[in-house]
């Protein structure tokens, strides 16, 4: 299954595979979950977690955990190692 909080926003032409969890760290009445932009690809099992933005044409590796935002255009493998 895909965990996908109540705060996050997820724009156009997005695969996101089995696993995956756009959680928060905190609990709290305003924004607390990404937002992923445009044709990200988010492979099984990553974790995208807190108020954090994913930008255009990203690709977030298979068990990656994403604390931080990621620019347009980048590969995201491991613990938030850009390529």
């Amino acid at each position: 299954g895909v965990v996908i909080g109540e705060t996050s926003i997820i724009g156009d032409d997005c695969t996101i595979y089995h696993g995956v969890t756009l959680g928060s760290n905190k609990y709290d009445l305003k924004k607390r979950h990404p937002t992923i932009k445009n044709n990200v690809i988010i492979g099984s099992h990553a974790q995208i977690i807190g108020n954090v933005v994913i930008g255009n044409n990203v690709k977030v590796g298979a068990n990656a955990i994403v604390t931080k935002d990621i620019e347009d255009n980048l590969v995201v493998v491991n613990n938030n190692e850009i390529r």
